[in-house]
């Protein structure tokens, strides 16, 4: 294969459009559009003259499952008429370097896939350029990955002659040293397998891999061959591998692009979409104690779900993403979870194993989306997102207690919440956020309808400036304050607004009434400790009434007296201080103590 290579060296030195300086360093390519699997394999070794009809014949013949490889170079794809031309799978050109994106990339990439192909995703690489690991990472965050939805194959690394090196060895291999190239692909496929489980294929011809890499065998461990031969045969293997698993053997043909071949059925292509059980989950196994751990003997293989993949034991699961690595879940937890929908429910995967609390009462695995928490007296429950946050902000368990419910909505559909252990709640809403209300306040919330009464809370429960009280804020303009001696007492609209205008707890006083109705229902009103009221009608407003005045009011039957309703608060006159009624008025001398109603 080498002395082909260099057979043809005078033509490519006559008519390819090549550097002849050395190995460029710039990470920008010259012509990335002109760069695609094989492109270099065709110039430097020649093009196939077997026909690509005889070849599927063959392939059919053999069992081996035909397929395509293309890049924008094809244009638009007739992804129909190649799925019923026989064409079992299909790669598509990702990416180049760290700059440049196939402007085709995406239309082949859900074409193939609506098709009914196996599809995948190969990367041309330029190693000089930058490391393998920044190309690795460039193109998995264009979407060369790999994802276990049953049609998508692994990814593939092509590395073949450079298309920018001078037309000798020292130029198509880069620059690099076979040392060089060697640690190169280590770094690209080691970083792939790192963030998706999957091993990347290794496309390249038996005279490139003998030359730049110097025969390198430790790739073959774990990388598929994808091997690039022109002709009726596969030609030499490279390296370690004994075999290959795909086979490029043509550049034109009955598919769009290059004619390829699966080493397979079309079955196995299928089986290498789903690929094999990630070994991140027999190491994590292991870590645990294998068979004597919790976890006790594996049930059945490794199955993909949700993107990942998944072990059953006797005692639990081991769940595996390649976001959020491999982890534990069992016991009561593992019911909450697989309840919640497992690795495709609402709290995605684990990313922790089962962890003791920090009280030592309880249990708790921490996922993507949430935490499940158990306790002997609460059992196992989830708390997601906002809440979860506050309620951890909190002191979690050893705040508001652990959660008595999985994060559950309202039953307007506006909000969510958790209730907790210690008689505590946690609601979240967009335009509030997440707030606890607790004790006697949540009972009296809860009492006046929850959401429905007094709306969703907007603090914290929080203590009054004098530390006296607690309180929380409503959606609804209205509030619950609690004292020991008072209890838990709502204030609503306008009766809360003029009680805030007034000072608060600092000017009337605590509430001792909820916000109540008259008797003649045509009022509202609360009264407070500092001897004083606040009333309110659709005609007069809401107005104070305290001391000597509002008991003489009182004595005279409220607003059933002739007086009616306050329409003033109290105010300074000549002699003491007055409020105003409807029908009259009410003075209290501050020299003599009297009071004197008068009438209109």
């Amino acid at each position: 294969m080498v002395l082909r290579a260099l057979v043809v060296v005078p033509a490519l030195l006559a008519g390819m459009a090549l550097s002849t300086g050395q190995a460029q360093a710039s990470t920008t390519p010259a012509h990335p559009e002109s760069d695609f699997m094989g492109s270099m394999v065709h110039r430097v070794e020649g093009h196939s003259t077997a026909r690509s009809t005889a070849r599927v014949a063959a392939a059919a013949t053999t069992g081996g499952a035909p397929g395509m490889d293309v890049s924008h170079w094809q244009n638009s794809v007739d992804w129909t008429t190649a799925a019923a031309n026989g064409a079992t799978f299909a790669y598509m050109k990702a990416t180049e370097g760290t700059t440049y994106v196939d402007p085709q990339f995406a239309a082949n990439y859900a074409g193939s896939a609506n098709a009914g192909l196996m599809r995948g995703a190969y990367h041309f690489a330029l190693p000089d350029t930058s490391s393998g690991a920044a190309q690795a990472g460039y193109f998995l965050g264009q979407g060369g990955g790999w994802v276990a939805d049953g049609h998508t194959l692994p990814p593939v690394l092509d590395i073949e002659y450079n298309p920018y090196g001078t037309a000798d060895w020292a130029g198509w291999c880069y620059g690099l040293t076979p040392a060089q190239m060697t640690a190169w692909i280590t770094d690209f496929t080691t970083t792939v397998h790192d963030r998706t489980n999957r091993w990347p294929a290794i496309y390249t011809t038996n005279g490139w891999w003998a030359t730049c890499t110097g025969g390198d065998t430790g790739t073959a461990a774990n990388s598929p061959l994808w091997i690039a031969h022109n002709g009726t045969d596969p030609g030499t293997i490279p390296g370690g591998w004994t075999s290959y698993t795909f086979w490029q053997y043509a550049d034109s043909g009955v598919f769009p692009g290059d004619q390829d071949s699966f080493n397979g059925t079309a079955d196995q292509v299928r089986a290498a979409a789903l690929g094999s059980g990630p070994d991140k989950i027999a190491e994590h196994y292991a870590a645990l104690g294998g068979a004597a751990s919790y976890l006790g003997t594996p049930v059945g293989g490794e199955t993909p779900v949700a993107g990942g993949w998944e072990q059953k034991y006797t005692g639990g699961v081991i769940d595996y993403s390649p976001n959020t690595g491999a982890w534990a879940v069992h016991g009561d937890l593992l019911t909450a979870y697989q309840r919640l929908g497992g690795p495709g429910g609402a709290l995605g995967f684990p990313v922790g194993d089962e962890t003791t609390t920090s009280d030592g009462v309880g249990r708790y695995n921490d996922f993507a989306i949430g935490s499940i928490y158990t306790s002997p007296s609460t059992g196992a429950h989830s708390v997601q997102g906002e809440i979860r946050k506050k309620w951890r902000a909190l002191g979690a368990e050893k705040g508001l207690g652990y959660p008595t419910t999985d994060e559950t909505a309202t039953p307007d559909g506006t909000a969510r919440y958790n209730h907790f252990s210690t008689a505590a709640s946690i609601y979240w809403t967009p335009s509030t956020g997440a707030h606890n209300v607790q004790g006697e306040i949540r009972k009296k919330w809860a009492a006046l309808g929850w959401e429905r009464g007094l709306g969703y809370p907007t603090t914290d429960e929080s203590s009054t400036p004098d530390g006296v009280a607690r309180y929380n804020h409503f959606t609804t303009n209205s509030s619950i304050y609690y004292t020991v001696n008072t209890g838990a007492h709502s204030v609503q609209g306008e009766i809360r607004k003029k009680w805030a205008a007034l000072g608060w707890e600092r000017g009337l006083g605590y509430p001792t009434t909820d916000e109540s109705g008259t008797p003649d229902g045509v009022g509202r009103y609360n009264h407070f400790t500092n001897s004083a009221s606040i009333y309110w009608t659709a005609a007069t407003g809401a107005w104070s009434i305290h001391g000597a005045i509002r008991d003489k009011w009182a004595s005279l039957g409220w607003e059933r007296s002739a007086l009616g309703y306050v329409t003033s608060d109290e105010y300074g006159v000549s002699i003491g201080r007055r409020n105003d009624f409807q029908h009259g008025g009410i003075t209290y001398n501050t020299t003599t103590g009297a009071t004197q109603v008068t009438y209109s």
